[in-house]
C-alpha cells in the first residue's frame, strides 16, 4: 500500500442520471472515518436519496472505515434513501465481504449492496 494514502481520505460526488456518485479516494480507517462520516453526511442532507460510493481508488479499510458506510446507509435509510456501494475490490472488498455487509440488508432492513462497478450499481437504481 502506498503509504502516502494510507492517512487521507478525499471525498468528490456528482450527478449521474439522478444519482449522486460519491467517489472516495485513499484509506477509509480510524484516522479519516471522521472526515468520511461528514462528507457523507453534508451529501445526504443536500438531498441525495440514491448514493453509489465508489470505493475503486480506497487501498485500505478498517472497521472505523466500514462503520462510516453503515452509517451513511442508516442515515439515508431514515429518509428513504438507498446506498450501493461499487467497486471495491482487493482488501477493501475482502474485508466488507468478511465483515457481513451484505448482510445488513437483513439485520438492518437497509438498501444496502455490493457491485463489481459504478455502472452496475448506477443501473440497479433503475431496474
Amino acid at each position: 500500500m502506498d503509504q502516502g494514502t494510507r492517512h487521507t481520505l478525499t471525498v468528490t460526488s456528482r450527478e449521474n442520471a439522478g444519482v449522486t456518485v460519491v467517489k472516495m479516494q485513499g484509506s477509509l480507517a480510524a484516522t479519516t472515518a471522521e472526515h468520511g462520516s461528514q462528507e457523507m453526511k453534508k451529501i445526504v442532507d443536500a438531498g441525495a436519496r440514491k448514493v453509489v460510493v465508489n470505493l475503486a481508488d480506497v487501498d485500505y479499510i478498517s472497521s472505523g472505515g466500514i462503520r462510516v458506510l453503515i452509517l451513511a446507509g442508516k442515515q439515508l435509510n431514515n429518509v428513504q434513501g438507498e446506498m450501493k456501494i461499487a467497486a471495491a475490490k482487493g482488501m477493501v472488498k475482502e474485508a466488507l465481504e468478511a465483515s457481513g455487509f451484505n448482510l445488513l440488508n437483513r439485520v438492518y432492513a437497509e438498501n444496502v449492496q455490493l457491485y463489481n462497478t459504478e455502472e452496475e450499481a448506477v443501473a440497479a437504481f433503475k431496474a
